[in-house]
Parts: C-alpha cells; structure tokens; sequence
C-alpha cells in the first residue's frame, strides 16, 4: 500500500511533468512564430532585390529622379540578408 506522502509525491512529480511539457509546447509555438516571421522578413527583402535588379542592371532607367532611392533599398535589403545569413552561421 502507498503512503498517503509517496502518492502526495507522486502527484506533484505528475504535476511538475505536466507543467514541463506546457512549457516546452510554449517554447515550440513561439519559436514556429520567430521562424515564420524571420522567413516573411527575408521573403520580402528577397522581393526588394528581384523589384530593383532590373534598375541595377541598367535594363530599366528611372526618369523621375527615384533611381537613387531604388539603389538605397537594394543595398539596404542586400546587406541585411547578408547580416541575417551571418548571424545563423554564427549559431551554427
């Protein structure tokens, strides 16, 4: 027969496994939620280069003076998907 403590035991060891696995079910949600946003962010950088190349590539010419701003947002998303790419190298 179990001890009235052993089972009091027992029940907080259930308890405290219980909350362990709520809180790696929360820790996976969350990071899901950072990977999709870092795939959105380098999705749409991704999407501002393939937008300017033509413009980089003299295939198109800008005559409303906003060739400078193109050129500014390519070098932009150029060098944060560099920094991103840098940063998950560097956790590897």
């Amino acid at each position: 027969m179990v001890s009235r403590y052993a089972e009091k035991v027992n029940n907080i060891n259930k308890q405290y496994v219980k909350d362990l696995e709520n809180e790696v079910d929360n820790m996976r949600s969350a990071l899901f939620s950072q990977v999709k946003l870092r795939d959105k962010i380098v999705d749409w950088l991704e999407g501002e280069l393939e937008h300017n190349e033509p413009i980089m590539n003299g295939d198109e010419v800008l005559t409303d003076g906003t060739h400078d701003i193109h050129v500014g947002r390519n070098e932009c998303a150029d060098a944060l998907l560099s920094y991103i790419a840098k940063l998950e190298n560097d956790n590897e």
